[in-house]
């Protein structure tokens, strides 16, 4: 699994600059009861209990109401303004339920990237899931055209074609110290802020979205499209930019992406299943339409499979690894993935920087954005 980091590795409070047991980030592993490792969490978030109390309800949560939620066995906590029922989580949590309960009832983003920000915790928290934040309400006298010309601007959607019945829905930021324009600031005299759009033919559907700045031809948009959702993540210098949605009709595996880096412009096309006119695009998920610093979106994971290993020397190979189908990802010259595996029930991280594929002789050139080549010292 891998991932593209943004951050420095290890991070200066990462567990893996320190050894076992309390250091200099504060943090403390004990010892947990027989059933509680890592698996076993993984296998009983996968028994179809409810985790959340809601019966698979998604809400949006107050800070009042987050307060409530605040001990042993009603806990709730915000991590980048998603907020989940770690109560169940507590027994698992290989820091103890001391250092868990600090974040109870409160944002505990800060206290989560102090320890391991590094930790894919929308994966391992996802069925703890019980909404989002709220937006808190902001009430002003204004005349009917400038509300309207607000909400257009809120949206960041030009109206949609005629043919189309439902423009894609957008998720705002959250009401937390990481929301990118507080609300008390006045709105810019230029939108800057990424905007998308979406048309269809008869057996394809394409997004596009409009950065308004010039970015480079290539190694600024990761696509993954597994399952019938996509995830699009366009990188502009420190900020991210991310759609994900739960496509409303069956599609084809493939993904094609197009960069027009003068305008600013990226499309990804998707090829229908069946032929015919889609109403809407799909269903929002957790961080769409987002625009957040690059060091505070979560690391994603890709499952990729090892397709050859060269040998360089006497302890050195050049792997090739294949991303998913589904999955376009072109690293950039310079910059490094993680590497993500378990071992004994232990998650290990690691760092690398790809390489050339020439360095493995007679190689045909790849497909753009599916394979990746390491080399690594065994």
């Amino acid at each position: 699994m891998l991932n593209v980091p943004t951050q420095s590795f290890p991070a200066a409070s990462s567990q893996q600059r320190v050894a076992t047991g309390a250091g200099e980030s504060g943090r403390t592993k004990v010892a947990l009861k027989p059933g509680r490792s890592l698996m076993d969490w993984i296998r009983f978030a996968k028994s179809g209990r409810d985790l959340t109390g809601l019966r698979g309800r998604l809400i949006d949560v107050t800070e009042e109401e987050l307060q409530k939620h605040k001990t042993r066995d009603d806990c709730w906590t915000c991590i980048r303004g998603m907020v989940y029922n770690v109560s169940h989580y507590m027994e698992y949590h290989p820091g103890g339920e001391e250092e868990l309960m600090k974040a109870a009832g409160i944002d505990g983003t800060e206290l989560f990237d102090q320890v391991h920000r590094w930790v894919n915790y929308e994966s391992m928290l996802k069925d703890c899931l019980v909404g989002r934040m709220a937006v808190k309400a902001i009430t002003a006298k204004r005349a009917p055209s400038q509300k309207k010309d607000s909400i257009s601007q809120m949206n960041g959607l030009a109206p949609p074609p005629s043919s189309l019945t439902m423009a894609p829905p957008t998720v705002r930021p959250p009401p937390s110290s990481l929301s990118l324009l507080p609300s008390a600031a006045p709105p810019p005299t230029k939108d800057a802020r990424p905007r998308y759009d979406w048309f269809q033919t008869d057996v394809t559907v394409n997004l596009v979205v409009y950065t308004k700045r010039k970015i480079p031809s290539s190694g600024c948009t990761i696509a993954d499209l597994q399952g019938g959702v996509l995830r699009l993540e366009v990188l502009l210098g420190k900020m991210s930019y991310m759609l994900h949605l739960r496509l409303s009709h069956e599609i084809e595996e493939g993904i094609a992406v197009q960069t027009a880096s003068a305008v600013g412009k990226v499309q990804v096309s998707i090829r229908k299943q069946d032929k015919g006119k889609w109403t809407e695009l799909g269903q929002p998920l957790e961080f769409h339409d987002s625009l957040l610093r690059r060091t505070d979106r979560a690391l994603f994971y890709r499952e990729c499979a090892v397709v050859s290993k060269t040998e360089v020397n006497y302890n050195t190979h050049v792997f090739r690894l294949q991303l998913p189908r589904g999955t376009m990802m072109h690293v950039p010259v310079g910059k490094h993935i993680y590497l993500k595996a378990f071992v004994q029930d232990s998650e290990m991280v690691k760092p690398y920087t790809p390489v050339e594929h020439s360095l493995i002789p007679g190689t045909q050139d790849p497909p753009e954005g599916t394979d990746l080549f390491l080399m690594v010292k065994i």
